[in-house]
């Protein structure tokens, strides 16, 4: 048995000096006042660091680590102080005799004591210490506030620097922007709405008046935009600003006045701008941290034709919400004209095909009007003509979108009827599957950002929207090809997250596509439920969706599901439970949903053991656990004779038993990366699977697990390999870099990733050798592997290989060199390399493979030492996105930047950035978030 030896240093006068503070406070509330006071002159500190910090940003300098965090403990123990204060006032006994008080006797003392309840003096007592501690903390940060020295360096700077290559403003808000901007420049109101009915482009002109500012980002400290959308929560605005500011002080057990309160303390002496998209009913600013300081009144009273202090811009779809949010300014966003509206039209259609037909340009025109300068319905509309060369087809088109009988038996909004008729149009040009999978989409809460290969494909999958494969590969391939489509016809776009664009893996559904997606499903009588990300705590009544055939209840607070154990629900196939707060599921959930296919648990980190009576479940066939507690699965669960995707990723299973998984025979997916239980129950399950389907595998293993690989029974498919040193205890004898890979896995792999093997172990990976072909591999990465200095190929360079790599991401590798071996690949996409410090030119040889790359998005993290792309002038013609962060050394780009999209960096690394043809500079637009 190991012995744990616990090595405990003990500071004993800190504690007695601790002790004889408490005994010195007396009473509770003197000790609060005295706490209050040391609490005003370091508060008082504070605004004067905070003030020197203002002056030192507006001359380009940025404020050091040190002062950053001695701020942040600053201001958490200003949370810590209020919770003390609400507990002290919440006490019955606060105005009691607990302690002694001066010139009392010990008689007099202890007779008090004896008055108070015990709980009520304990209390009491624990007020004392809790204040004595925060007094000593207070006293410790005003003598570090006097060795803050400097303020604020000219160092690597916090904020980042996003930079749109020649923005161009949308059709027809140009005129609604400037008014915008103008009002807000002339400090004539600080809060404005904008108004107008879905699709007519209100979050556009938000997002253009952001640009704006964020440009001119010296007239407000700070510019944060969140959406709110229609279901939306106090709470989730809260986190969301939050997130936007970086701030990491709001928890998620606050309560929305505690929220308020840490929002309002952090933003109270700054300039703000805040940008709230798609509100549905009146929002509480105050409670946004948003209200203004008695100082900021003080300052708007002096100087009444100064900036506002805090500026609210908020976008609806109500004139009466405008109202109840006292907007001193409202603007009604309106439809575009005629000449605007077939611009917008043109832009989005195929001009070939409308210049050589003057039929289908006439028909083109009249769909334009039909749509009545509605600009999501003009795109909408003319995106799902492409590829449509007959004039016919153009004429049955235009006969449906006139076709407005169909509308009347739906709804009576007439303001919508255009909108859908543009949707109805662009949904019947799909096949059967894209209609499926567009309609999935709407299970998502509004406005979610959804990860395409973690949620929307593998949701595709279960549904079984895609068709039948044996081959995970094909499923996700064809999934794509679906995704694309939609990604053409405008029903789906890209989510804008600039903290991780590059790697586009997020796509969004408007709001109003996915309003008329609702429809849609009415319309064809489906019964579906969607009650997503609305703080539900409890499942609706049974009566609400007893019928019911597919239901999603996602992001919500649902903490139990015991109301529902003898619920009946005889056509439900699908249920999607994500991101709830489940603990536990009641024997009896499962044993009445006999048509149950579909079943997703992921993100209740409660659950941590599945029912037996789980078996009952005789037709499910995709069952997603992943981010739960679970430990272990009951021995029925081997039972589930037509499951065939299963999802344990990022859980705590540590007991399987024998044949609860090598018994699944129609198993087809199983992905259990990142579990590292103690016991090897994959290794026993996984050696003996019967399953007569070829199984693709997702899982981390250890280095020397690697040959353990070739082991298994041919129809398994490791599709997806991590292989992680960490616990690892033993290091093979083996060179990894002549380990021969099994053909069958090798050339299965979509995703490899090698990471965190100590350093005093990896000598035997500083030259990786490869000598498969891996020709499906997909994303490969290197993390943390300090000891890897150079990464090489052998049989002709990639001529037999990786002709289908994408991704790349390398991160830790500090002694590796050079990364020239990239442009060796043919359809590399992305080229992500961080905090690899020996890298002093990225490409210092280009080899026989010529100096054009395939590369479209480059990011460059915490590259200290690199001072050069290439010596050598590069063609990297499809670039498209670049980020360079904390790479200051780095000053110049060797290459030309026509295709660029948008640039993220620093604002020191783009002023010092050195261009060979300064007219590429002036092209672009920078601006600051």
């Amino acid at each position: 048995m190991a012995c744990i030896k616990l090595n405990l240093n003990v500071d004993v006068n800190s504690c007695l000096s601790g002790l004889w503070a408490s005994l010195r406070l007396g009473r509770p509330k003197s000790g609060i006042q005295k706490l209050e006071k040391k609490m005003e002159r370091l508060r008082g500190k504070r605004d004067d660091i905070k003030n020197q910090i203002d002056e030192a940003e507006r001359e380009g300098k940025f404020p050091t680590n040190e002062v950053n965090q001695w701020l942040q403990k600053v201001e958490e123990l200003e949370g810590k102080v209020a919770d003390i204060n609400q507990d002290f006032q919440s006490m019955s006994c606060f105005n009691c005799n607990c302690f002694n008080q001066t010139g009392g006797t010990r008689s007099q003392t202890q007779e008090a004591r004896d008055q108070v309840p015990i709980g009520e003096s304990s209390n009491c007592w624990s007020i004392v210490r809790r204040v004595a501690k925060k007094i000593i903390e207070a006293n410790e940060l005003m003598s570090r506030a006097d060795a803050l020295d400097p303020i604020a360096t000219n160092g690597i700077p916090k904020p980042i620097v996003s930079l749109p290559i020649l923005y161009r403003s949308p059709v027809g808000i140009g005129s609604y922007v400037k008014d915008i901007v103008d009002y807000i420049d002339g400090g004539k109101g600080n809060i404005i709405g904008i108004y107008g009915m879905g699709g007519v482009g209100k979050t556009t002109i938000l997002k253009s008046i952001q640009h704006h500012y964020l440009l001119k980002h010296v007239i407000f400290d700070r510019v944060i935009c969140v959406v709110a959308s229609k279901d939306g929560q106090l709470k989730k605005l809260h986190m969301d600003i939050a997130k936007n500011l970086g701030l990491q002080t709001l928890q998620e057990n606050d309560n929305e006045q505690t929220c308020g309160d840490k929002l309002f303390s952090y933003l109270k002496n700054k300039k703000c701008l805040l940008f709230l998209d798609d509100i549905w009913e009146h929002v509480d600013l105050q409670l946004l941290g948003m209200a203004h300081s008695a100082t900021e009144q003080g300052q708007q009273q002096q100087h009444q034709q100064q900036q506002q202090c805090k500026v609210v811009v908020f976008t609806t779809r109500s004139q009466t919400v405008c109202a109840q949010m006292e907007a001193q300014k409202k603007i009604k966003v309106k439809c575009l004209d005629k000449k605007q509206a077939w611009k917008l039209f043109e832009e989005n259609s195929e001009r070939n095909v409308l210049s050589s037909n003057a039929g289908i340009k006439f028909v083109a025109q009249e769909l334009a009007k039909e749509c009545a300068g509605l600009p999501l319905a003009l795109i909408t509309v003319a995106r799902a003509m492409l590829g449509k060369k007959s004039q016919n087809v153009w004429n049955h088109a235009l006969y449906q979108i006139r076709d407005k009988h169909e509308w009347a038996t739906i709804s009576p909004l007439e303001d919508s009827v255009v909108m859908y008729n543009a949707f109805k149009l662009s949904y019947d040009s799909l096949n059967d599957s894209l209609r499926e999978c567009l309609l999935c989409c709407a299970l998502w809460p509004e406005d979610h950002d959804i990860h395409i290969f973690e949620e929307l494909i593998p949701c595709w999958i279960g549904c079984d929207i895609i068709h039948k494969s044996y081959i995970i590969n094909e499923a996700f391939n064809e999934g794509c090809s679906y995704l694309e489509a939609l990604m053409d016809a405008s029903l789906l776009e890209y989510s804008s997250r600039p903290q991780d664009y590059y790697e586009a893996q997020h796509v969004k559904m408007h709001d109003v596509i996915r309003d008329m997606s609702l429809v849609m499903l009415k319309k064809n009588a489906r019964k579906w439920i969607v009650k997503v990300g609305i703080g539900l705590s409890h499942l609706p009544r049974q009566e609400e969706w007893q019928e019911t055939e597919r239901a999603s209840f996602m992001d919500n607070e649902i903490t139990s599901l015991h109301d529902h154990g003898a619920s009946t629900f005889s056509k439900l196939s699908m249920l999607n439970l994500h991101c709830n707060h489940l603990s536990e599921i009641p024997p009896t959930f499962f044993t009445n949903m006999p048509l149950l296919t579909y079943l997703n648990l992921s993100l209740n980190l409660g659950i941590k053991e599945l029912p037996k009576e789980i078996s009952s479940l005789t037709e499910l066939q995709y069952l997603n656990l992943s981010e739960t507690s679970i430990t272990r699965l009951p021995i029925e669960f081997g039972c589930l004779s037509k499951l065939e995707y299963l999802l344990l990723r990022d859980t705590k299973l540590e007991m399987v038993p024998n044949g609860a998984i090598s018994n699944l025979s129609m198993l087809k997916w199983l992905d259990i990366r990142e579990i590292y239980p103690e016991s090897e129950w994959w290794w026993d399950e996984l050696v003996h699977f019967k399953g007569c389907h070829y199984l693709s595998l997702g899982i981390t293993i250890k280095p020397s697990d690697l040959e353990r690989l070739k082991m298994f029974p041919y129809n398994i498919k490791v599709w997806n390999l991590t292989v992680r040193g960490l616990g690892s205890s033993k290091f093979p004898e083996y060179n990894l870099s002549t380990l021969r890979w099994k053909y069958e896995i090798s050339n299965y792999l979509e995703g490899l990733e090698i990471s965190d093997v100590p350093g005093d172990k990896l000598m035997m990976l500083a030259d990786l050798n490869w000598t498969s072909d891996f020709n499906q591999l997909k994303t490969l990465s290197f993390r943390t592997l300090e000891q890897l200095e150079k990464i090489w190929f052998t049989q002709g360079g990639f001529e037999f290989g990786f002709h289908n790599l994408r991704d790349i991401y390398i991160c830790g590798c500090n002694k590796l060199k050079d990364v020239s071996w990239v442009l060796q690949l043919p359809h590399l996409s992305l080229l992500d390399i961080k905090n690899c410090d020996e890298i002093e030119e990225l490409i210092s040889n280009v080899g026989n493979s010529g100096s054009t790359s395939s590369i479209k998005m480059l990011s460059l993290n915490g590259m200290r030492n690199l001072h050069s792309i290439s010596h050598q002038p590069l063609c990297f013609p499809c670039l498209q996105y670049i980020r360079v962060l904390y790479c200051r050394r780095l000053k110049k780009l060797p290459f030309e930047i026509n295709m660029l999209k948008e640039i993220e960096g620093e604002k020191e690394w783009w002023n010092n950035l050195d261009w060979d043809d300064k007219r590429h500079k002036d092209s672009l637009i920078p601006y600051f978030r």
